[in-house]
């Protein structure tokens, strides 16, 4: 029982880790002068193993919650509207490509190791659906917008600004 809870939370974890390291890769791939921090569990960094991926510091824990935080310098211009939009997206994107990599990897092995990479695949594209979908986390999984609420409200501004623009 113990073994199974301790898989679990492995799996939930390095599913948010690649959720999180899609909306990072995207950072640093639209501006060359951005940098980003990955977070699991909460904004602390005491405590946490700590990877550098060139401009990606990572601080990992076992968790059931992460975000992904983006710094650019103040003397170079702050992130356009397709720029965010392709930040906020990144994430479901990557926990979707991992889902159907992992479902098809499942295909090839059987087993106990078949039956995790299985769910695996369904955690990432569980993940997948629920950051899409417009709502705020309750506080027990850190409480932010999701994905899919910030996509929303960038869209809304967006239709404002122009619509404010135009007139």
């Amino acid at each position: 029982m113990l073994f199974e809870i301790i898989i679990v939370l492995l799996i939930v974890s390095c599913s948010l880790f690649i959720h999180e390291m899609g909306h990072a890769v995207a950072t640093v791939t639209v501006s060359k002068n951005s940098k980003a921090e990955v977070f699991m569990g909460s904004s602390s960094k005491a405590n946490k193993l700590r990877l550098s991926f060139g401009r990606i510091t990572c601080y990992l824990t076992i968790a059931i919650s992460g975000y992904c935080e983006y710094s650019i310098p103040k003397e170079y211009p702050v992130f356009t509207y397709k720029q965010k939009f392709f930040f906020y997206l990144s994430g479901p994107i990557a926990s979707l490509l991992c889902s159907v990599a992992l479902f098809i990897a499942s295909h090839f092995v059987s087993g106990v190791a078949g039956n995790i990479i299985m769910n695996s695949a369904g955690v990432n594209f569980l993940l997948f659906i629920t950051s899409l979908i417009p709502w705020t986390y309750p506080r027990f999984l850190g409480g932010g917008p999701s994905d899919g609420l910030q996509i929303l409200n960038l869209v809304k501004a967006n239709r404002d600004e122009r619509k404010f623009s135009t007139q």
